[in-house]
């Protein structure tokens, strides 16, 4: 399975949530291996509060209300809590390298998470580098083996974003064996059903 996402997707750690329950639901009938991919949402905006961010998009703070709540009340539902007074949204590159400059896939996913639960949860700017190596030190990540300035890592967020848009629009989005693709913060079933599908042809 590949998962294209964003840190500053609100529906992207609720779907990577029931993907990942999804897929301790087939396991015992379907080897399933996950490669993340990268996406930035907001390629080279600076940094501001994410409520600001999605009032602008919406045009009007009811809008923007009714989906802060969808979010907040699916992400409950999931053990996630959703701080939209501290989020902020704006150009992720830095996380993404951050993730590319991981070494192992289980240190990813270690890594991956603890983004998500800095940035939504504990208020913690995952804009600014010393955070985020702070960040992967208190998971047990040597700040040695990271970089943010590898030209190649670089390069390699670009074809992940220019895959994901041949693909479909926008995160979450992922693909099964190459064959099909679902978009969006699916419930667990759907899940369930595609990692099945995708492993039968």
């Amino acid at each position: 399975v590949e998962v294209w996402s964003d840190f500053v997707c609100p529906w992207c750690w609720i779907a990577k949530r029931r993907l990942e329950k999804a897929i301790e639901g087939v396991t015992q009938h379907v080897d399933v291996v996950v490669t993340h991919k990268s996406y930035r949402l907001a390629r080279g905006m600076v940094p501001t509060g994410f409520t600001d961010a999605l009032y602008a998009k919406f045009g009007n703070p009811t809008a923007a209300q009714r989906m802060m709540d969808a979010v907040c009340s699916a992400g409950a539902q999931e053990g996630l809590n959703y701080r939209f007074e501290t989020m902020r949204f704006g150009d992720t590159s830095d996380a993404h390298l951050l993730v590319k400059s991981v070494q192992t896939s289980e240190d990813k996913q270690r890594m991956i998470e603890a983004i998500y639960r800095a940035a939504t949860t504990d208020g913690i700017d995952i804009f600014d580098r010393a955070a985020l190596i702070d960040l992967a030190k208190s998971i047990g990540i040597s700040a040695a083996s990271l970089s943010f300035d590898d030209r190649e890592m670089v390069s390699e967020i670009a074809r992940d974003e220019a895959e994901a848009n041949r693909i479909a629009n926008g995160v979450p989005l992922f693909v099964f064996n190459n064959r099909t693709y679902l978009s969006g913060a699916r419930e667990v079933a759907v899940f369930e059903k595609a990692l099945f599908d995708s492993a039968e042809n």
